[in-house]
């Protein structure tokens, strides 16, 4: 069987649209790919009308081809011969059933009914999703919950630090950290009340001085994240990102981590930062590293700033590292990590969230959504949270409520950082035993082996399993994918 699958980032685009619309189909197509190599024929596809082609010559032979479309409802390509099946991920309890938005007029895959309808069958990321659209398209239409699948590495049980040790942490990064930024809540005192009336020239004496590129020789409280070991450390962050460059510091104690787009509004950035700095705020060995993607990286990093400017003065340790990472970063981050965290009002998957369990860390997270299906109190601190928040569309003119999203209940996120530092430090039994829980989780929910033969089932029920049998017929591994595959037309 030949599997075409498209999306519409690739390789080449990822670096530079992190954070952009739908980016993250990138990764589940080539989470999906390797998988699917061991069912059949992969071939990635630059452009979806080329599947046409390429399915007239696979009837001719008698080979069965279908388009696996990695993309939202509203952009998967219709009219095409070729059998397509929509993967997806959706974070709300109901699907989008009219043209209701301006920006939707012209394109009637808007109602995705339509598109249901059209291409006969789908596959998302998890049951809320599947019953989101069995609500609107009946109890028997055929959509199923097929997870990213996710190769887990064995590795030995994960221990949380000792009192005394600093992981050392070196990195490739653009990397803005608290215990450099000089924070000072006067700084956000200005007289200036915006009535035109001009300055004069010594009115500025009364102003407060600006921040400045370094630590202020007075400050009142002791930050021990910045140390002599700090060799390659970004001193003097200011309103500018820092250029990545090559980083060594010490985190020191236990080390919390969260990946995100700040300016994707439900996954919550405020709630995280305030509970972790205000819970931490006299706890000096408690390190939040956020590895942070966007459009507009410059704004999400002015926002922090902000941010840890009205929390401060604080003990605890922010880590800002922004925009694209390499692979090897990216593990370092895994490795130093203790907890992951998500504070996100709705999920869709959380690939992320899924590497980190899979790693066998332990995390902080709600188990609403997408992540009712694996998130659970033997392998993570859960976060109540409350369903039936309104909400608009988040591919609409963002001027209505149209569905629904959850509130995060703050003072249990505090709550779950208290508590989950405490098992860190005081109950190494505790936090062993759930990082195996996460990563034997991780591996019965997504692991290879599960999701191939989910596809098997859902794709090509009558194919003969060829488990055993060498398939030489295999897709670039994910790191490296390459859109100008042969199977080109």
């Amino acid at each position: 069987m030949k599997f075409l699958l498209y999306a519409q980032m690739d390789q080449d685009s990822i670096a530079t649209g992190l954070g952009a619309a739908d980016y993250s189909y990138f990764f589940l197509l080539r989470a999906f790919a390797e998988v699917l190599s061991e069912l059949g024929e992969v071939c990635l596809l630059a452009n979806p009308a080329e599947a046409d082609i390429l399915h007239e010559q696979c009837s001719a032979r008698g080979e069965s081809c279908v388009l696996l479309s990695f993309t939202p409802p509203h952009k998967t390509p219709l009219g095409l011969n070729c059998p397509t099946v929509p993967v997806f991920a959706w974070e709300y309890p109901d699907i989008p059933e009219r043209i209701q938005e301006a920006c939707w007029a012209d394109d009637p895959r808007h109602d995705w009914r339509h598109v249901f309808l059209r291409t006969g069958r789908a596959i998302a990321l998890s049951q809320h999703t599947v019953q989101a659209v069995k609500r609107s398209m009946g109890p028997d239409y055929p959509i199923v919950a097929i997870p990213a699948p996710f190769t887990h590495q064995d590795h030995e049980d994960r221990v949380p630090p000792a009192k005394s040790e600093d992981c050392p942490f070196e990195i490739e990064a653009r990397m803005a950290d608290s215990a450099h930024m000089g924070l000072d809540v006067d700084g956000l005192v200005t007289l200036d009340e915006e009535d035109d009336t001009p300055f004069e020239p010594n009115d500025w004496e009364s102003l407060p001085a600006p921040l400045t590129d370094s630590l202020p020789s007075g400050e009142s409280i002791e930050n021990p994240a910045a140390t002599e070991d700090d060799e390659r450390a970004p001193y003097g962050c200011g309103w500018d990102i820092p250029p990545s460059k090559q980083i060594r510091t010490r985190l020191k104690g236990v080390v919390y981590t969260s990946v995100l787009t700040p300016e994707v509004g439900r996954k919550n950035w405020e709630d995280l930062i305030t509970a972790f700095c205000w819970t931490f705020r006299n706890t000096a060995d408690a390190t939040l590293l956020l590895k942070l993607t966007g459009a507009d990286l410059t704004k999400s990093h002015h926002q922090l700033l902000m941010l840890l400017t009205k929390l401060s003065p604080f003990r605890c340790r922010v880590i800002a590292l922004y925009g694209y990472i390499p692979d090897e970063s990216y593990a370092a981050l895994t490795e130093a990590t203790t907890y992951y965290v998500n504070t996100s009002l709705c999920e869709g998957l959380c690939l992320p969230l899924i590497e980190f369990l899979g790693a066998g860390i332990p995390a902080i997270a709600p188990d609403n959504t997408a992540m009712a299906d694996y998130i659970r109190d033997d392998l993570a601190f859960v976060v109540a949270s409350y369903p039936g928040v309104p909400t608009v569309w988040p591919h609409g003119d963002y001027e209505i409520n149209r569905t629904t999203c959850h509130q995060l209940d703050w003072q249990s996120l505090a709550e779950t950082f208290r508590l989950s530092h405490e098992v860190a430090r005081h109950d190494p039994a505790r936090y062993r035993q759930m990082s195996r829980c996460a990563s034997e989780a991780m591996r019965a929910y997504c692991g290879p082996e599960i999701i191939k033969n989910q596809l098997r089932a859902f794709l090509c029920p009558d194919a003969v399993a060829s488990d055993g049998v060498e398939d030489t017929r295999q897709v670039s591994r994910p790191d490296h994918v390459d859109t100008t595959t042969d199977c080109t037309p």
